[in-house]
């Protein structure tokens, strides 16, 4: 019986190590300011998992130094104005394509710092498709 409690204690063990280590490498979140609207201009290149999507699309986010942004995912696209607000970045849609890009779509993200690159994590809503997650990077 000590046996069989010493290996279930080292699967607990296992297990919470497990779940630690994957909570870290998505990076430690970073509360954003003005004065850190640099960080956000350029290419990121992730994922986007879609209203009722199963798995996530291959994307790419630009953001240009005015803070106006297009993204790409497969058959979507999106443009609109991101902003720092309350610590996170907060994307408004103005204009996409596809069943995704109808009605009024916003999304929030949170800036990751990842050690090497920067992450972007976060989700948004689509007044037509619905709710949707996004996770993109791009190297410091």
């Amino acid at each position: 019986m000590a046996t069989h409690g010493k290996m279930y204690g080292l699967v607990v063990v296992a297990l919470i190590a497990s779940a630690l280590a994957g909570c870290a490498s998505s990076g430690t979140a970073r509360k954003l300011t003005a004065a850190d609207a640099a960080l956000l201009p350029g290419v990121w290149q992730g994922t986007v998992n879609p209203p009722g999507g199963s798995s996530r699309v291959p994307a790419t986010l630009t953001v240009r130094p005015d803070r106006t942004y297009t993204m790409d995912a497969g058959a979507y696209s999106s443009a609109g104005k991101a902003e720092i607000k309350d610590g996170s970045v907060q994307f408004f849609s103005t204009s996409g394509t596809a069943a995704l890009g109808a009605g009024q779509r916003s999304g929030t993200a949170t800036l990751m710092d990842r050690t090497t690159s920067w992450g972007l994590e976060g989700s948004g809503s689509g007044a037509v498709a619905g709710p949707f997650n996004f996770d993109f990077s791009k190297a410091k």
